[in-house]
């Protein structure tokens, strides 16, 4: 009796206004033989089960937008997308399609959920105005065995491999988001490929990634070329060896393993990737060395050094792209020497690449701390919750004075004193509850610092 209330209701739910097939909970939709639902303006909202034959079929159609939601998730032998208009489909849950997805008219936007096509599922007629997309994170995937495939396009999702070798259980998962950098720069076509083999070394694979004209992003797909991420991240142009404007879709061979594919141009791509700084303190100066995993169009880069007393970065030395038109696939490593003032304390310094056109992307921040004997002032603590007294630790510097001055942070002056350079206490007169800076000078030598008094 409940499955055959649910039924009446469906007929009644499909004509109001804001129509809705609901699944209640412990429900469970049963479709018998050749059956098809058809959802006309109508959402599926799926808090209980669908239970679908092979050759049952749910189509949405009309010209409004509805959606797939609920707390579980449906199982679809079939569905067909056949909106007018501006209608479109839009996921609020993933689904499950054990047969095909047929796309006849219009979109279905995933937003952030995922369509699993299992191991049988496929994409069934998807072209320019029909198919899918993300606005979102969403994915669809196809889970399948390739054995030496050849020309295998899994799901019919458009990444099509071609190897010798034995793949075995491989995921194929597509999006359709602009992949970018570390930095958050560079572009992409809206669609990326997840390909995840059980065997994933010495594959000699061919991948043929086929695209849609409205996923080109505003990149030129005369110059589209591979670009692979092991992290998501960091990219390696890997470039083509076939490229088909007419066909939408670009291809190269001896690739050795799989990860995360797209396509873009150099013009459009990572300046630089990769780019990862490090440094240290040795014979009086600071020595800098950055790298970077590939380069497109770079100019040079930009060393930049920051006192702690600094609001901002300073500019203190450039070093140009290593390679001709600053473009390279292979590691490449810099040096800079940097001499900064030792009895300035930490110093920190980071890396800003320029490419040709003027954009701009920086590496980490690192600090660099001189050794102490070339130090002035070490360090002073506590620098919160102070109570009675601060502590100096002095370098090494041959120096027998050292004039100490701490002002509120209106500028009024609240203790002066002078002291042997050494390291020591240093107790406080009574202050109020507060900020205060610290000064701390002998002849040419100068440090600042700050706490919190309780």
């Amino acid at each position: 009796m409940k499955k055959f209330i649910l039924i009446l209701s469906v007929i009644f739910l499909i004509h109001t206004a804001s129509a809705q097939l609901y699944i209640a909970p412990g429900a469970d939709l049963r479709l018998a033989g050749n059956v098809q639902v058809t959802l006309q303006n109508t959402d599926l909202i799926n808090d209980g089960a669908i239970s679908v034959p092979a050759t049952g079929r749910f189509i949405f159609n009309g010209n409004g937008n509805n959606q797939i939601s609920g707390a579980s998730v449906p199982y679809f032998s079939e569905l067909e997308i056949a909106k007018t208009g501006t209608g479109l489909l839009t996921l609020a849950n993933d689904i499950r399609v054990a047969g095909k997805i047929l796309f006849t008219s219009n979109l279905i936007d995933m937003g952030n959920f995922y369509i699993d096509l299992g191991s049988t599922g496929y994409l069934d007629g998807e072209d320019e105005n029909s198919r899918i997309t993300a606005t979102g994170t969403g994915e669809v995937l196809s889970t399948v065995t390739l054995n030496a495939p050849s020309g295998a396009n899994p799901g019919n999702l458009g990444a099509v491999i071609t190897s010798s070798q034995n793949l075995g259980s491989t995921v194929i998962q597509r999006g359709h988001q602009s992949q970018v950098n570390t930095h958050g720069t560079g572009s992409s076509i809206l669609r990326y490929y997840d390909i995840t083999p059980s065997n994933n070394t010495g594959l000699n694979a061919t991948l043929r990634i086929y695209y849609f004209d409205a996923e080109k992003n505003n990149l030129d797909e005369n110059t589209f070329e591979l670009f692979k991420s092991d992290d998501n991240v960091n990219w390696t142009n890997v470039g083509q060896s076939a490229r088909n404007t007419s066909m939408n879709y670009t291809e190269q061979t001896g690739l050795n393993s799989f990860s995360r594919w797209t396509l873009s141009n150099a013009a459009a791509a990572l300046p630089v990737t990769g780019l990862k700084l490090s440094g240290q303190w040795k014979n009086g100066a600071a020595w800098l060395e950055w790298i970077t995993q590939t380069e497109y169009h770079n100019s040079h880069f930009n060393v930049e050094r920051k006192y702690e007393d600094d609001l901002n970065f300073f500019i203190v030395g450039r070093k140009n792209s290593a390679h001709p038109g600053g473009n390279s696939n292979t590691l490449t490593t810099y040096h800079w020497l940097d001499h900064p003032l030792s009895n300035k304390g930490p110093v920190q310094y980071r890396i800003q690449q320029q490419s040709l056109d003027g954009a701009t992307a920086y590496s980490n921040i690192i600090a660099i701390r001189p050794d102490v004997n070339s130090q002035f002032i070490v360090s002073m603590y506590p620098t919160l919750h102070v109570k009675d007294g601060i502590y100096l630790k002095t370098g090494g510097l041959q120096v027998e004075k050292m004039h100490v001055r701490i002002v509120d942070m209106s500028g009024r002056l609240m203790m002066t004193r002078e002291m042997n350079y050494q390291s020591g206490w240093l107790k406080l007169p009574q202050l109020a509850g507060g900020a205060y800076k610290v000064s701390i000078k002998s002849g040419d030598h100068h440090w600042e610092g700050s706490f919190v008094k309780d």
